[in-house]
This record gives structure tokens, sequence and C-alpha cells, in this order.
């Protein structure tokens, strides 16, 4: 399970990086005093070496605002075509990562040890689209961990368009279009449910989620037991106690219990993958809780459901694909909440795929996905399988 979850959750970088770490990489220490600037500002920009055909790469720095609200600095990398940007600018794929870990040296843009591809890249790049795939705080940059905290991801995201838009040599318009696979489902589904009032002067053209984590509460709780759900678990644990103050983690798990979590919260999916296993140990004492898992229970429930997508309607076409071979987001969880996006008067397309598995839906959609991306660019009418 620990190698699908690698393969599939995680959007990995696509080339080498240093052997630092992010804290000893002074591109990731921002200055003391933040430049003036809206959300979006660029801070600093440095070019990767070795970028993917057609295309530049840029890490960059930029001006968001951190789980409490304070100006913070945000890493994310950029690819821009090397043909000319369109005299109306260029569209903008945000691409959201999937789970990679909660620990600062996780960051997908240190492009360390990671394996496999940004699914679509190659793709967009043909098609002259700039695509950004932020960080998110507490990964790259110094911060408090937002793994699976929705609105943080979304106000992540949604700067790092803006910051798109305000890089020079990026030539972007102010359309754009999230899209990622589990953790970055659940990106792309809230920066959907966010634009319009976090970022009313972008426009948001879709939204496309594969397999998204829709229903924490529900996949937790289903998936206890497994390696993957418990990775999810341990990376949910250990960061919101730091997002959520009332919350502890004495209060729910063992001693023991506690030690697995924070042994797990440091590790990164991809780059430690032979040692999460070890990490999570003997099923009988994964994750130990001192009663029942807390996720049925106050106050986990209510913040489960909060970071839950759904609660606000996304005013653009989305599409949604599954593979009916996922085990870990069961395809009838994905179903029923395309059911409750219909049932909200979303404009959805719903797609599964027959044999197809969590690790290889990024991959085995992108073609579909990307054809659906251009026709929402291009302004047709999307169709909806509602």
């Amino acid at each position: 399970m620990i190698a699908a979850l690698g393969a599939a959750v995680a959007l990995v970088a696509l080339f080498s990086g240093s052997s630092s770490t992010p804290a000893e990489d002074a591109f990731y220490t921002p200055p003391a005093t933040l430049p003036d600037g809206p959300p979006g500002t660029i801070i600093r920009s440095a070019p990767v070496e070795r970028p993917p055909a057609r295309s530049r790469a840029y890490r960059i720095l930029y001006r968001s605002r951190g789980i409490g609200g304070e100006a913070a600095a945000l890493s994310a990398l950029l690819f821009v075509p090397t043909r000319p940007a369109p005299s109306n600018g260029r569209n903008v794929v945000a691409l959201s990562h999937g789970t990679v870990g909660v620990a600062r040296r996780c960051a997908v843009s240190r492009g360390r040890a990671f394996a496999g591809h940004a699914d679509g890249l190659a793709r967009f790049m043909r098609a002259g689209h700039a695509v950004v795939v932020p960080d998110l705080e507490g990964l790259g940059t110094a911060g408090t961990p937002s793994y699976l905290v929705g609105e943080a991801s979304a106000h992540a995201t949604l700067d790092a368009v803006r910051a798109t838009r305000r890089f020079a040599g990026a030539g972007a318009s102010e359309r754009f279009i999230a899209w990622g696979v589990g953790q970055g489902g659940h990106t792309a589904l809230f920066a959907g449910q966010e634009a319009s009032s976090y970022a009313p002067e972008l426009e948001l053209a879709g939204v496309a989620a594969g397999a998204p984590l829709a229903n924490l509460g529900r996949l937790l709780e289903t998936g206890a037991g497994t390696r993957a759900a418990d990775v999810m678990a341990a990376y949910v644990l250990s960061s919101w106690i730091r997002v959520y103050p009332r919350l502890r983690l004495d209060d729910v798990l063992t001693a023991r219990g506690r030690r697995t979590a924070e042994q797990v919260a440091e590790l990164c999916v991809g780059i430690d993958h032979g040692r999460i296993g070890p990490a999570l140990g003997d099923r009988r004492v994964t994750l130990a809780y001192r009663a029942k898992a807390p996720w049925s229970r106050a106050p986990w429930k209510a913040l489960l459901a909060r970071n839950s997508p759904g609660a606000k309607t996304i005013p653009a076409p989305v599409i949604i694909t599954q593979g009916n071979d996922d085990t870990f987001v069961p395809p009838t969880s994905t179903a029923r909440f395309a059911r409750y996006l219909c049932g909200q008067g979303t404009t959805l397309h719903y797609r599964p795929s027959r044999h197809v598995a969590h690790g290889d839906l990024g991959e085995k959609t992108a073609p579909y996905v990307s054809k659906w991306i251009a026709r929402r660019f291009a302004g047709e009418r999307a169709r909806s399988t509602c």
C-alpha cells in the first residue's frame, strides 16, 4: 500500500536538486521583513536546471498568508513554455500535488529523491499554458503544516496563481484551472470554492480533481489499519495540533501511538519510502489510540467536516475522475461525492475508469483531463453527467 501511496499521491519533482535540506538552502529563508505588496507578490526566484522539454522552470518565493492570517512567504515551482505567450496572456494551470508529507524537506520544489512526473505537464507545455505547483504552507519555507486544511491550501494555491501573473517571464493571464489527484484533488476543489471570495480578480475556468480526498472522516475511519490511511492519519494528527491549538495528541493517542505519529511526520512519501512501513510498526501498535480513533467524535469530527470539500458551490465546471480499482479512495465514496455536487447544481463531469488504481489515475487520465481543460480555456460549454 505504501508503494501505491508513493506513486499515487505524490506529485513529484521532475529533476534532481541539491542534497541540502530546505532549512540549509538560503532560497527558502525569506527576508526578515517581507517586501510590501499584495498576496502573490514575488519575493525571489531562481531558475531550475534541466527543466522538462519545451519549458523553462523556476523556484519562486511569493507572499501569501499563514494559518493565522499573518503575512507569509511560500514556495512553488513554476513551469513556462518556451514558445511565445499569446497576446491575451497564457492560461494558468494550478497543479496541486498529492500527499508528500508534512516536514519542510518534503517540499515538491526541493526536487530531491522524488520519482515520477507531473500529470499532464508535457501536454500543458505543448498547449502553451503556464503551470504552477505550490508547496503549501510548512513545506519548503518555515510555517505551520497545512495538510488537508482546506482554506489554507486554497489560499496558498490562489496566491501562487497570482504570483504566476506577476512573474515577468510567465506572460500569464488571469484565467486558471485547478487540477490535482488525491490530496491535490482536495486542494483543487477548495481552490474552486474559495476563488470568487478570496481572489475575485482571477477567472476560474474549471476544476479537475482525481480521486479527491473528499470525505476525510470516512476515509480515515474505513481505511484504518491500512498503510495509506495510517500515513494520512499520522500526517493529520501531527499537523492539525499545530493548526488547532485545542487539539492534543495525548488526548487521543497512547505514548507509543504518539511516538509513531511523530516519527511518521518526519518522513516524506517518496524520499523515505522504505522507512515509512517500519515507522508505522506492527498493526497491533500502529497509531495506538487511548480509546477508539477520534474521527467520529468531538472536536475532530467537526474539523474533518469543515476541511472536507463541498460546503460551498464551485461556480465553474468540474471534472472528477476515479479509478475503479482504487483501494485508497473507494470508488463508492467518490461517486457519492459526485452525486452531492450534482445536487448542489454543479456542472459536473464524472468519469470513472476501469482497471485503474489510485497510483495510476493521474497518468492514465491525464490525456482526457488535459483535453477537458483545453476546452474550458477555449470557452466551450461543459457537458454535465448529472
